[in-house]
């Protein structure tokens, strides 16, 4: 290659490396794969107030306010030539966001593909026009005077083509990602020049461009306006109009042109940008109305809102603000913020510091006290929660604060209660677990030696559960609840574990006195009923005396004695209650009573017919007697319904043989019987409940009380049907025998019923 060629290659290459640098365009180079920025101009340099070794460490997400993701959607539409027209905010160095138009358009350099991407500061919807008729005149006489260049150099351009790769791929970029349509015209006023963006925005295709001349674009005052700037372009060398172009298919667009002269080689061109401002336009309405609703919505806002200059003087009061601190607007305007927002401490009633002198000095966010009341004008008091923020200019510079604040009052109140039920136990109201352990840790200390624990357990509270309900049960705890707080002292520490378990700790107190307060609690129990159901306690206890002993030894001592205690106590307990159980239902159903007593007589019968014991017939007779203690858990609607019984009180109505076995399993004194009662609606051929049980793997007893409830049930008991005579029932006893009755005891028991008669 001759130096000459060498010389004009390396001449295009400075030239357009330095159009690029200098250009007062915001100019990125954009990795789209990884975002990261690979190049940038001293224009973006100054606009995102970076150096350029910096910028080129930054990814284009370090500047758009966009997520990563949602950024990402963005750029594969630009490399996919979907879009090449966006509008973002972007952060910038001193931390201001701005409105921007970004332009990009793919390029591929050096075999890699990148987004070539102009930006345009939109925030104050002004171009600077000194600058862009300066790169307007720089681009478009380059552009003018290197096309006579590559015409003479065409042939060494096929030679260099590798070389001026990278020129040509910037220029293209620079060309057709300028945010709007270029043009050139001849003195004679028709169009020579333009790029693809001319094409799109007007509709007009390449072969129609060239014929088309400036007059053509616009009609009326428009025309008149943008003929008028024409003539000051002519005349000092640069001009500028809004006005509305024609597209080709009769549409209007808003358009901003800037035109400059050109002179090439002795000749004058007009030549410039038109950049589409609809959407500029439409953004400085939308925030005109976005600035009278941020008012109206500051004013109809639920919070109190004021706001005040730099110096602390009101500038705005909203109607929730005035009703909290009594002020009307017209009173408030223009007063300190400290007459009108009165503060002071909830606690030691002190005024409050000067909050919106703190935010100006700081320019930071400040959020007041969780104790802070507002005095209002007439005097009132109510607690507050607001913050107030610094609004602060493009220079980083505080010029005024806004207040917002809200009435506290429910919200203090929901949170004391939250607070009392953190560490309370929301069914008795003593303290709970998560406050005894904390103070158990917090006493557990020398200077409350000696330190006693009681450990409590309110017996028969599961079966109270089963037999009467979780009401019944929850009655029970807070009747103990109460009796023990109140034999207690007003220092000692009294809590609900969980369930039916109470502990109480009680610093400087050795053992004696513990047992007298025990002793209390037991006198003050005794004397307590729910219902008809006695309210009995097994306690233990145990004390510390040694500073060097584990606490929580301590307490497993008194733990463990209270259940030595409990399995005594609660014994009797149990059997009472299965007793003070039978005895309700009766009381609450008497049929049943005399349908239970009829059953336990033909039970007892039948088991001596057939040869049992003493023993085992008077457990037979006691079973029958209890056949149905389970119905005590049924619903009272089902069982003395008046109705036919739907499939749903069926199911419910099954479920009194499990509840009855519950029942007698936990008292020992019932406890043999409990199996007969659990199988006492079983079937000899399997189709029974609850386990379906088949044969003699149900128990004999249970056996025989099957017939004598359904025997007494058929005659005495059918709710909703005529009850069936004798024969009816040994006819029927007799049909289902092998089927739902034992054959063999079925047959003895229709032999003594024959022989009653």
């Amino acid at each position: 290659m001759s130096d000459h060629r060498a010389d004009q290659i390396k001449k295009n290459n400075e030239f357009f490396e330095t159009l690029f640098r200098i250009n007062n365009e915001i100019m990125l180079l954009i990795d789209p794969d990884s975002l990261k920025i690979e190049d940038c101009n001293n224009s973006a340099c100054l606009f995102y107030g970076k150096s350029q070794e910096e910028m080129v460490a930054c990814k284009i997400t370090d500047f758009n306010c966009l997520s990563e993701d949602q950024l990402k959607k963005e750029i594969e539409q630009a490399k996919n030539k979907e879009r090449n027209q966006f509008y973002f905010k972007h952060r910038r160095g001193n931390g201001k966001i701005s409105d921007v138009e970004v332009r990009t358009s793919p390029v591929s350099l050096q075999g890699r593909n990148y987004l070539f991407s102009i930006v345009t500061d939109i925030s104050g919807l002004q171009l600077d026009s000194d600058l862009l008729r300066q790169e307007n005149t720089l681009l478009e006489k380059g552009v003018a005077e290197r096309t006579y260049d590559l015409k003479e150099l065409n042939s060494q351009l096929i030679i260099a083509k590798a070389e001026l790769e990278r020129e040509l791929v910037f220029i293209k970029a620079l060309f057709e990602s300028i945010p709007g349509y270029l043009y050139v015209y001849d003195e004679a006023g028709k169009l020579i020049k333009w790029n693809k963006k001319h094409e799109e925005m007007t509709g007009y295709s390449a072969d129609e461009l060239a014929q088309m001349t400036l007059d053509q674009w616009f009609e009326g005052e428009d025309l008149s306006r943008v003929m008028a700037a024409v003539a000051d372009v002519y005349k000092t060398g640069y001009g500028e109009v809004d006005a509305n172009l024609i597209t080709k298919g009769g549409g209007k667009l808003l358009i901003r042109s800037n035109g400059v002269l050109m002179n090439l080689d002795g000749e004058q061109y007009f030549t410039g940008v038109g950049i589409d401002i609809t959407e500029s336009k439409r953004l400085e309405t939308a925030l005109e109305q976005e600035s009278k609703l941020l008012e109206t919505t500051l004013i109809s806002v639920g919070d109190g809102v004021i706001s005040c200059d730099r110096n602390g003087h009101i500038l705005f009061i909203n109607r929730v603000a005035e009703e909290l601190t009594g002020w009307i607007k017209s009173e408030a305007l223009g007063k300190p913020i400290e007459d009108v927002f009165d503060i002071v401490n909830d606690i030691n009633r002190e005024k409050a510091g000067n909050i919106v002198a703190d935010v100006i000095k700081t320019k930071t966010i400040r959020e007041l006290d969780n104790q802070t009341q507002l005095i209002a004008r007439d005097g009132n008091a109510r607690p507050i929660e607001d913050s107030a923020a610094p609004i602060i200019d493009e220079n980083g510079e505080v010029f005024g604060v806004v207040v917002v604040f809200r009435d506290y009052t429910e919200k203090k109140q929901k949170l004391d209660q939250i607070q009392f039920l953190s560490y309370h136990d929301q069914l008795t109201g003593l303290y709970n677990r998560r406050f005894y352990e904390e103070e158990l840790r917090r006493m557990d200390t020398p200077r409350n030696l000696p330190l006693s624990l009681i450990m409590g357990d309110v017996n028969g509270l599961k079966l109270v559960n089963d037999s009467f309900g979780h009401a019944m049960g929850d009655q029970l705890l807070k009747k103990a609840a109460a009796v023990i707080a109140h034999a207690c002292r007003a220092d000692d520490v009294v809590a609900r574990l969980g369930g039916d378990e109470f502990v109480v700790l009680l610093p400087k107190t050795d053992q004696a006195v513990a047992e007298e307060i025990i002793a209390r609690i037991e006198k003050l129990a005794s004397k307590e009923k729910v219902g008809t159901m006695e309210l009995s306690i097994s306690f233990g206890f145990e004390t510390k005396l040694d500073k060097d002993e584990d606490i929580q030894q301590v307490f497993k001592k008194a733990e463990d004695y209270m259940y030595r205690r409990k399995l005594t106590e609660s014994l009797g307990m149990r059997n009472k209650t299965v007793g003070m159980v039978i005895e309700t239902l009766f009381d609450k159903y008497q049929k049943e009573m005399l349908h239970s007593e009829r059953v336990s007589k033909l039970s007892a019968e039948l088991g001596s017919k057939i040869g049992l014991n003493t023993k085992d017939s008077h457990d037979l007779k006691t079973a029958g007697l209890m056949h149905d203690i389970g119905k005590i858990g049924i619903a009272d609607g089902i069982l003395d319904k008046s109705e036919k019984l739907n499939d749903e009180d069926w199911a419910e109505i099954r479920r009194h043989p499990e509840i009855g076995y519950r029942i007698l399993s936990s008292a020992n004194e019932f406890a043999e019987i409990a199996d007969h009662i659990l199988e006492s609606h079983e079937r000899w051929d399997g189709c029974g409940y609850p386990k379906g049980l088949k044969g003699e793997e149900i128990s004999l007893e249970a056996r025989i009380i099957a017939i004598a409830d359904a025997y007494d049930a058929m005659t005495k008991m059918r709710f909703h049907m005529d009850s069936l005579t004798v024969e009816e029932a040994i006819a029927e006893i007799n049909r289902c025998s092998g089927t739902q009755f034992d054959p063999e005891i079925a047959r003895v028991f229709i032999d003594i019923i024959k022989n009653e008669d």
